[in-house]
């Protein structure tokens, strides 16, 4: 079985030994043992554990939280549903971003047709986009509700 010290521990995890210290003072990254002279030694599984911590940490959850997830007979299942949720938000922020795109990309293109460039010509620009997508949407609640009634008809 291979034991770590905590600066071993720290660059095979890639973080500091002030984290792993940390982490055992909070509890949620106890040491497997403890030579004769005081010196932490973490084993296979705590670089396990560190490296669901770090994980964990990377997606925003709090070192309470944490602690609570490890203790859990359940938490490889609250980890999936953490998985799960920041998988929706990311898509979220993706497809939030993949509009601004668009829109920087249509307000450059209106902008050629422009010769001035004024803050208040590229608010206008917006505004007409916006609206226009907002129409878009409005045509597509009307097909969804005029087909059905066409069919009635």
């Amino acid at each position: 079985m291979s034991l770590y010290t905590t600066g071993e521990l720290a660059k095979k995890c890639n973080v500091s030994v002030r984290t792993i210290q940390y982490y055992d003072e909070r509890g949620i990254l106890v040491p497997t043992d403890l030579t004769e002279g005081g010196r932490r030694l973490f084993s296979e599984e705590d670089v396990a554990t560190l490296e669901t911590i770090c994980f964990l940490r990377d997606l925003d959850i709090s070192i309470k939280d944490i602690a609570e997830i490890l203790e859990s007979e359940e938490s490889k299942k609250v980890i999936e549903l953490l998985l799960d949720e920041q998988e929706k938000n990311i898509q979220a922020d993706v497809k939030k971003k993949t509009k601004q795109l668009e829109n920087i990309k249509g307000i450059r293109s209106s902008l050629a047709s422009f010769k001035d460039g004024s803050q208040k010509t590229i608010h206008d620009i917006s505004s007409i986009m916006e609206e226009k997508e907002k129409r878009k949407k409005m045509y597509k609640k009307m097909l969804i509700i005029a087909i059905p009634l066409e069919i009635v008809a």
